[in-house]
């Protein structure tokens, strides 16, 4: 079974995080149609989507968050994309006892694309300070650093710890 990380994130940055390094070397979580099949069943509300398209879609949302924590301008073609699939989606506005609520429904590439929308207007999104980690994360925190703390937060902390120990010998 694939595990996939940060699962929890707003639904764009959740599929951005199916391409990871792991050891070193680049890999594809949703490469296979069992890999997708998992991270769909994380995500029900989404349906049925082409395989082929939602990797397309993955990869430029990849590209457009990477330029925005850049700063630099995104691969037009990737923005054009992400728009065009992001019109597709439609917005309800339901009445609930904690007052209006917006709802968004669509087809499930129109969704991720609005979520990713969505994270880059409120400047969420954000890169894991780990130079090893191609992980990204969406956060208002501006002191969170890595993109989780089990694992690329507690390696930098072993490292300076390493480096303490080495300075003092």
């Amino acid at each position: 079974m694939t595990t996939f990380p940060l699962i929890g994130e707003p639904l764009a940055v959740d599929l951005a995080n199916t391409a990871i390094r792991l050891r070193g070397r680049e890999v594809d979580l949703i490469a296979d149609n069992e890999g997708l099949a998992a991270w769909l069943d994380l995500h029900p509300q989404l349906g049925t989507v082409d395989a082929t398209e939602v990797r397309a879609l993955r990869d430029d949302i990849r590209e457009v968050f990477r330029a925005a924590i850049e700063s630099r301008s995104a691969d037009h073609e990737a923005v054009q994309n992400i728009n065009r699939a992001a019109f597709h989606c439609l917005a309800t506005l339901t009445s609930t006892p904690d007052g209006p609520v917006v709802e968004w429904g669509g087809n499930g590439l129109a969704v991720i694309a609005r979520s990713a929308v969505e994270v880059v207007a409120a400047a969420r999104v954000r890169g894991c300070a780990n130079h090893d980690c191609v992980l990204v994360f969406a956060d208002g925190d501006e002191r969170r650093k890595f993109c989780d703390t089990k694992t690329c937060a507690n390696r930098a902390r072993q490292a300076r710890h390493r480096e303490r120990q080495h300075a003092q010998t």
